[in-house]
């Protein structure tokens, strides 16, 4: 595409060095991914700046440099005169826009669901996802779990946990729309927001779980994560709001001047859950919606889903599909890698794994397996290198004495030490020597030792971030595959398979 660089364009910018016009082929932030004909946007950060990597952005054959350091790009400009430079005020608002630009708006064309929240953002998306597809709607996802188009995974390097950066998300759109995929249901993350990465999109219908402590070693305050995540129903037409979350819930009805579904189990709301059954299926409840109710059936276990559950029943409403239709979609409702998955590939073994990596999230999985039928439970639980090391400890608190058997490891190290993350989460149990917690260093050693744990008819329940198709070592994506890391430990102990 030839962009023409001038004043009364729609593009914002604020200078240009070098010439007016420039082919752009491609868009990215990462020096190393830029083609012939690239332009490269120079985004200042906490460890790294953009702007150091734009002459390797030059020699790789980028045509176009955008940045918002005044006298670097005229120094560049010098030495490059064959190369556009273009002065912003923000790189990264500016990424969102000419990504955007560059795919021909195509997001416009796109109903978009964002959803918000500390616990359950994966889950509901994914949840979102296949009703939509079961109702006939071509339904993609962006998210933890990866990037998912109606019917494959892409395979998508991500280089944030959750949401995309701004130049990933548009090509992301772009693919989606080329292939018929038409609806995409987004994991909208604090982090995300307040790094501008959703800035310009439209969202038909902003969605809210909940709220409690996470990223204060972004945010800082619990006030400044709460605000980050209003923004979302700034961009959103239409809002679903979990009235059974303090946290946010009211701040939401208050701010929010578009049409609202409320929903809650313990609340009087729009739409409502009760006389919840479970069983080795699933589950039954009632569902109730503006005042008629219906039994609902879906495989899914445990409170904390069917909460997930009504989030996506609110969004469908919202979207302008009828009750009747929407029941009908749940009982082949297909939930999110790693959040509650049950592996089943073993006979005799029972393993379940689930992203829990929060204490409330944990919390919640642990009463859950709880109630499922089984002599002894082994639980694997992790501290997390790059989050709120305040965090760790917690994690061991909510678990303790809730598990015959409990492992505690790591997820994404990062530049941390393994042992003291360990030993973080550690100091939260009363007795941190107890003759049933194990501690490993590495996720693949907790794994294997919960493995060897089990005997017939116990249940292994292994939490944490192990899915994503990575973990953080050092400063390293490092490829991990937690079904491979347990079908590696049958395969070496095949008398236990």
């Amino acid at each position: 595409m030839k962009w023409t660089w001038k004043k009364n364009n729609s593009l914002p910018f604020q200078d240009v060095f070098g010439p007016v016009e420039s082919t752009i082929t491609h868009m990215t932030y990462d020096s190393r991914k830029v083609q012939e004909n690239g332009c490269f946007v120079s985004i200042p950060g906490k460890n790294m700046d953009g702007h150091t990597f734009i002459p390797d952005a030059v020699r790789n054959g980028a045509s176009t440099i955008v940045g918002s350091d005044h006298e670097t790009l005229t120094r560049y400009a010098a030495l490059f005169p064959a190369v556009t430079f273009v002065l912003v005020e923000d790189s990264k608002t500016a990424m969102a826009d000419y990504a955007a630009h560059l795919h021909h708006h195509v997001h416009k064309k796109m109903n978009l669901f964002g959803v918000t929240g500390t616990n359950g953002k994966t889950t509901v998306t994914a949840y979102i996802r296949s009703m939509l597809n079961n109702l006939g709607e071509p339904s993609g996802i962006i998210g933890t779990a990866g990037v998912w188009s109606k019917s494959d995974k892409y395979p998508f390097k991500p280089t944030t946990p959750t949401t995309p950066e701004a130049a990933d998300l548009h090509d992301i759109f772009a693919s989606f729309y080329d292939e018929g995929t038409r609806t995409v249901a987004m994991e909208a993350t604090s982090i995300a927001i307040d790094l501008k990465r959703l800035h310009g999109l439209e969202f038909e219908v902003g969605v809210h779980t909940n709220l409690v402590s996470e990223h204060m070693e972004f945010h800082g305050t619990m006030e400044n994560y709460k605000r980050a995540k209003l923004k979302l129903f700034e961009q959103s037409r239409q809002a679903v709001v979990n009235l059974d979350d303090d946290g946010m819930a009211r701040d939401i009805l208050d701010m929010f001047d578009g049409p609202v579904w409320t929903y809650g189990i313990r609340c009087s709301a729009d739409i409502m859950a009760s006389n919840i059954r479970t069983d080795a299926r699933g589950s039954s409840f009632l569902l109730t919606v503006q005042g008629r109710s219906y039994l609902a059936r879906a495989p899914v276990f445990g409170e904390y889903n069917i909460s997930n559950i009504l989030a996506a029943v609110g969004s469908c409403l919202a979207a302008g599909y009828p009750i009747s239709e929407i029941l009908y979609s749940l009982p082949d409702i297909q939930g999110a890698e790693g959040r509650f998955q049950i592996v089943s590939e073993y006979p005799g073994k029972q393993i379940i794994l689930d992203y829990a990596h929060t204490p409330d999230a944990l919390e919640l999985v642990v009463d859950t397996v709880k109630n499922l039928p089984h002599n002894r439970l082994i639980l694997m639980i992790t501290g997390i290198g790059l989050r709120d090391p305040a965090k760790r400890p917690k994690m061991a608190a909510v678990v303790e004495g809730k598990a015959d058997h409990i492992i505690v490891s790591v997820d994404h190290p990062g530049p941390y030490n393994r042992q003291r993350i360990v030993d973080d989460v550690a100091s939260g149990f009363q007795n941190p020597r107890a003759e049933n917690v194990y501690k490993r260093k590495h996720r693949e050693d907790g794994i294997y030792t919960a493995l060897s744990l089990a005997e017939s008819g116990d249940l292994v329940v292994i939490t944490g971030l192990g899915f994503g198709g990575y973990q953080v070592i050092k400063d390293q994506h490092v490829p991990y595959d937690e079904l491979e890391v347990i079908d590696s430990f049958f395969q070496e102990n095949r008398q236990l398979s």
